[in-house]
């Protein structure tokens, strides 16, 4: 009685192209170029997974929900920046202290400094707004350990 509609998205890819100064481009320089160390297996595997989200791949948006950055295959980021990144986006996000703290011990134990940690506060305020810093700040240093209500 009813047909599933289906929507066709297209994902245009631009392919990273190794940068060359003007002293070296001669003729015969569109001959096959170094591509700067890019792994095009890696490269077409990164482009499907994402055509896959974009289509709302069931599969794939259950991989990558279970596993985070892991999902790729190999870590696209090493653990601490990785860690870093989720912090930034549950700041955004307004998150509670208790998923906070969790955060901030892993990276942490990942190799994080402290002054990176602020540092992930100090990089998401332009985006997230001056209200989300103010309001998030408190929960963060809390997160950390630091006591902000403490007489200096």
């Amino acid at each position: 009685m009813f047909e599933e509609a289906r929507t066709t998205v297209r994902i245009h890819v631009r392919r990273r192209v190794a940068r060359t100064s003007p002293a070296s481009i001669s003729p015969g320089s569109d001959d096959e170029r170094p591509t700067g160390g890019i792994s095009f297996a890696s490269v077409d595997e990164t482009e499907r997974l994402l055509r896959r989200l974009a289509l709302n791949d069931e599969e794939s948006v259950g991989m990558v929900l279970a596993s985070g950055s892991d999902a790729a295959g190999s870590a696209a980021l090493r653990p601490k920046v990785d860690l870093l990144v989720q912090l930034g986006a549950l700041l955004a996000l307004g998150a509670a202290t208790s998923s906070l703290r969790a955060t901030v011990d892993r990276a942490i134990e990942a190799g994080a400094t402290e002054s990176e940690i602020v540092g992930v506060l100090i990089a998401v305020a332009p985006a997230v707004g001056l209200a989300r810093v103010v309001s998030t700040a408190p929960r963060l240093a809390l997160a950390i350990g630091y006591d902000i209500e403490a007489d200096e």
